[in-house]
């Protein structure tokens, strides 16, 4: 009876599962959220043209305008916002360690708040204004037109650098990454991966037989002291059973 030791393949952690099914629900939401916000700024600027070309409706639009910046605009804007710096902190990329991240991150503060101190404050004045039937107030319309286009060419430059990711790592990332290098295993530095989990059974293969991975055990050639010519065990051949070696003895001389 030998003992072999036979490598298992360890299974999967559930955890880990898990923990990619929140990261991909994390960035549906983050997608979702940040598409949506475009949107509304498309459709904002889509009125504060027709506002500004359509006396008749010119009240009613910068209404709409309040009513979108109010229910959807910033909801949507402080949700892409923390999303973002969610999926930065528990995937690879880091918050800070990866220019295209600092500047789309910086892209979306600052967005957050042109919208909310100059776009939202032009809408409620341009709202206002034209609440009596003036319909000839245009000092704003050109104001909230620019405005509404600097966002959405905010959104599409956020868009190209999550799709491109120029630039490389910041200073802070080169050290995360030289300190995540210096705590590698050699292992894992060599590009080879760490042995398998292995667990001992009780082999039920015949003495002399060899198993995976072991030697075969070494036969001796030389004759016992008190074996004559006719005892002496010569090794044959190793046969199919798994590597076993099998001996034989050669028939001595026939006595009369």
């Amino acid at each position: 009876m030998t003992a072999t030791a036979i490598a298992t393949a360890k299974p999967p952690a559930r955890p880990r599962r898990q923990r990619r099914v929140a990261r991909q629900l994390l960035l549906t939401a983050h997608v979702l959220v940040s598409v949506g916000w475009n949107g509304v700024a498309l459709g904002q600027l889509a009125l504060a043209i027709t506002a500004s070309v359509d006396d008749g409706i010119r009240h009613p639009a910068y209404e709409l305008m309040h009513v979108f910046d109010r229910a959807l605009n910033i909801p949507l804007a402080l949700l892409t916002l923390a999303t973002g710096i969610l999926i930065s902190l528990r995937t690879r990329w880091g918050l800070l360690h990866h220019w295209w991240v600092v500047t789309k991150l910086a892209i979306t503060v600052v967005a957050v708040l042109f919208a909310a101190a100059f776009m939202r404050t032009m809408i409620v004045r341009a709202g206002h204004a034209t609440a009596d039937g003036n319909v000839h107030y245009s000092a704003p319309t050109a104001a909230i037109i620019t405005g509404a286009c600097l966002m959405n060419a905010m959104f599409i430059t956020a868009t190209f650098l999550s799709t491109l990711k120029p630039w490389g790592r910041t200073s802070r990332g080169l050290r995360a990454s030289r300190s995540a290098g210096a705590h590698t295993p050699a292992s894992a530095a060599n590009g080879t991966s760490a042995p398998p989990t292995t667990r001992s059974f009780i082999s039920t293969a015949p003495a002399g037989a060899t198993t995976a991975g072991t030697s075969p055990p070494a036969v001796s050639t030389s004759p016992p002291e008190n074996a004559g010519p006719a005892e002496t065990a010569t090794p044959d051949h190793a046969g199919d059973d798994g590597g076993a070696v099998i001996t034989g003895k050669r028939p001595g001389p026939v006595s009369g």
